[in-house]
């Protein structure tokens, strides 16, 4: 991951934290107590998910409930390469793959920090053929090619 990268997801997760949703101003503190008194912090989860933003989650959440709250990972992610930032700036990267494809009974949990942010990055080869006309460009050199060779 490039140095502009870092940076950006850096900057926002500071950020999100004065962020507002629903018209409710985000604590800035690591943990809070909502008008139900449950404790809870803020993390942020970007990248190709269903519905990437900042939730309201409960103290010692999980990757994996944290994923299902932003609608899960999109067709074409690279679960191998999820990337957790933290509010001081270190990183690590973790192998979805792996944990939920593991044979063990009991699988690895992966627990969150107040103001993380999971980052999923699509595959390139997803993006080749989901952001670009090569599909289309290909397809349509093919018909191309089919018609001269039935003209002839």
């Amino acid at each position: 991951m490039n140095k502009a990268m870092k940076i950006f997801l850096l900057f926002y997760s500071v950020v999100f934290a004065s962020t507002t949703i629903n018209g409710d101003l985000l604590s800035s503190q690591d943990y809070y107590t909502d008008s139900d008194g449950v404790i809870r912090m803020n993390i942020n989860i970007i990248g190709h998910v269903k519905n990437p933003g900042v939730f309201s989650v409960y103290d010692g959440m999980d990757v994996l409930s944290a994923l299902s709250l932003a609608g899960g990972y999109l067709n074409g992610a690279d679960l191998k390469n999820i990337h957790i930032y933290n509010v001081s700036g270190e990183s690590y990267v973790i192998n979805l793959d792996s944990l939920l494809n593991s044979k063990k009974k009991e699988k690895k949990q992966i627990y969150l920090q107040p103001r993380d942010t999971i980052y999923i990055k699509q595959r390139k080869l997803s993006k080749i053929f989901t952001s670009s006309n090569l599909p289309s460009l290909f397809l349509n050199i093919l018909n191309i090619a089919l018609t001269i060779s039935r003209t002839n």
